[in-house]
């Protein structure tokens, strides 16, 4: 799949929109629902696939692009996106039959022994 990548146009759009403030707002970026980041832009911009991920197939257009400071787009990446990618791929490796499931304990369904009733252990 590729990324789509914003185009010049669309970044100025967004970096004019957001009035040189940080437009990250809620949970997603690390901040309370509802309260918006508002740091100054003059250190550094990046421009985020939000609400929709790239990964998720998220468009260029100026409504999923959102001009974000250095900081909320580090926290974003490293606590909500990268998670969420690692973990559809671990579903999709297990549905393929690439990835078992975790072992667990010996005393689990695919180990070794089988716990009695009355609290003991014998081997399957």
């Amino acid at each position: 799949m590729n990324r789509a990548e914003f185009n010049k146009a669309t970044k100025r759009q967004a970096l004019q929109r957001s009035g040189g403030l940080c437009e990250a707002s809620g949970k997603v970026y690390g901040l309370e629902p509802g309260q918006r980041c508002n740091a100054p832009l003059s250190y550094g911009v990046e421009f985020d696939h939000y609400p929709i991920r790239a990964a998720d197939g998220g468009s260029a257009e100026l409504t999923n692009c959102t001009a974000v400071c250095v900081r909320c787009h580090r926290w974003k990446t490293s606590k909500f996106d990268v998670p969420q990618v690692a973990k559809g791929k671990r579903l999709v490796e297990k549905r393929w039959g690439l990835r078992k499931a975790a072992s667990g304990f010996q005393t689990n369904r695919n180990g070794p022994y089988r716990k009695r009733l009355n609290g003991g252990v014998e081997r399957r």
